[in-house]
């Protein structure tokens, strides 16, 4: 998830409420409630949200949606949010990542939506459990689902076919994910299984997870105060990918922040790649003969990683939080959402866009991504909500880094982290 992991391929969208309110004498300001969204997205899906924005304008009479990027682009519209709140100079929804949510919610300018979600118009029960959970912070709602994704494997055809390699099945394990990495590594041509990012980032845990999620692991304990990945589920899997690294060199080790992975993927250098929606652009572009697997499992489980994004409303006063609430339930209704995903390549954040007649032609437009699609029902957690989760993140990407690289076996790797994240799990605040 580029937009989800560094995330990860995002959205970012503002709507800011011009000052409107009561008058002196008490009476309701007359005419339409101005708001604005920060959208910070880029290319289509810039194109896009101002595409759907014109025509919400055009059919309400009662709230008026200005639509800007916000002076950022997703990945850096946290800081810039973060800014505006010391003022009165923030907007009324922002696009955010799903991760930022604990940092966000703290700020008391960001609205509760917890009692408008219960609303028929709202049509919460439709989002996917994971997009509801990633957008509500100890029962505090901030905001609607914007993006959703998940980690798939996709796999080189023509690569395979050479090497012998029989494509993924759908009852695959990470035994023989393993099996075939190698059998597909050349190393004379420069060929490898796959790759695995070491350069410290999200990106090389966002992997991790779904294998520690499968083999009955956790990443934290249920109050957030311990790390618990260091269990043997944690290191069963870190070993595997050891393993794969060290002793099959079937492993590409990215240790660039621009991570390479992809572009091996698309010069047919890579057998196989976790990734997500947001690649598949990319590949049809560069003209891939891709194939898209669920991940591997373990015992029958499947469970992937989601990144899902959000819509994020702030307080001004209740006319415009209200107004907010009117344009979100309208942008995320399954209608709209088709039209964004087709636009896009997103997939869908409600259950009923995929019963819509024109899902089919989306699903056509972007090969392999029903598969991605269906995957959603693997993504059943999301990590933790907590605003010291990206320094667990860091010294565990530190401890996949060390053991891939042979300097340290799992156990020895995953404790050491785990010491570190209690160590930071018991500082009080932030």
């Amino acid at each position: 998830m580029r937009r989800a992991l560094t995330a990860t391929t995002a959205a970012a969208a503002v709507l800011t409420l011009a000052a409107s309110g009561c008058s002196a004498s008490g009476q309701q300001a007359q005419g339409p409630v101005e708001i604005t969204v920060w959208h910070g997205q880029e290319d289509n899906s810039a194109k896009a949200i101002e595409k759907l924005v014109t025509r919400f304008n055009e059919t309400h009479k009662d709230v008026r949606v200005r639509v800007e990027s916000g002076g950022a682009t997703a990945d850096g519209m946290l800081p810039k949010i973060t800014a505006a709140l010391t003022s009165d100079a923030y907007p009324d929804i922002a696009y955010l990542y799903g991760s930022w949510a604990p940092n966000v919610a703290r700020n008391p300018k960001v609205a509760d939506l917890s009692e408008y979600v219960k609303t028929p118009e709202a049509g919460w029960s439709d989002f996917w459990a994971n997009e509801r959970e990633a957008v509500t912070v100890q029962g505090k709602v901030i905001g609607f689902p914007a993006v959703v994704d998940n980690m798939v494997v996709l796999y080189n055809k023509k690569l395979l076919a050479k090497a012998g390699v029989e494509p993924p099945k759908p009852d695959w394990t990470w035994a023989d994910f393993r099996a075939k990495a190698k059998q597909a590594t050349n190393a004379a041509d420069g060929v490898f299984g796959t790759t695995w990012p070491i350069s410290g980032g999200e990106e090389a845990v966002w992997g991790l997870w779904p294998m520690l999620w499968q083999a009955g692991g956790d990443i934290l304990a249920p109050d957030q105060k311990k790390a618990v990945f260091n269990s043997p589920a944690g290191q069963q899997s870190l070993e595997l990918l050891r393993a794969m690294a060290v002793d099959d060199k079937s492993v590409y080790l990215d240790s660039s922040p621009a991570e390479k992975g992809q572009k091996l993927f698309e010069s047919g250098r890579l057998g196989f790649f976790l990734s997500g929606p947001w690649v598949l652009s990319d590949l049809q572009s560069a003209k891939v003969d891709y194939g898209v697997a669920q991940l591997p499992g373990t015992n029958g489980n499947h469970e992937t990683v989601s990144g899902p994004d959000n819509w994020v409303v702030f307080k001004h006063d209740e006319r415009r939080v209200k107004a907010a609430t009117t344009f979100l339930s309208w942008l995320t209704s399954a209608e709209q959402e088709l039209e964004w995903m087709t636009a896009t390549g997103s997939l869908p954040i409600r259950e009923s866009i995929t019963k819509l007649p024109g899902y089919q032609d989306y699903l056509k437009k972007y090969p392999g991504i029903e598969v991605i699609s269906a995957n959603l029902a693997n993504a059943k957690r999301v990590r933790p909500a907590t605003t010291k989760y990206p320094r667990v993140s860091s010294f565990v990407a530190d401890a996949i880094a060390q053991t891939l690289l042979g300097k340290s076996d799992a156990k020895a790797a995953l404790d050491e982290a785990a010491a570190k994240s209690d160590a930071a799990l018991a500082v009080p605040g932030s």
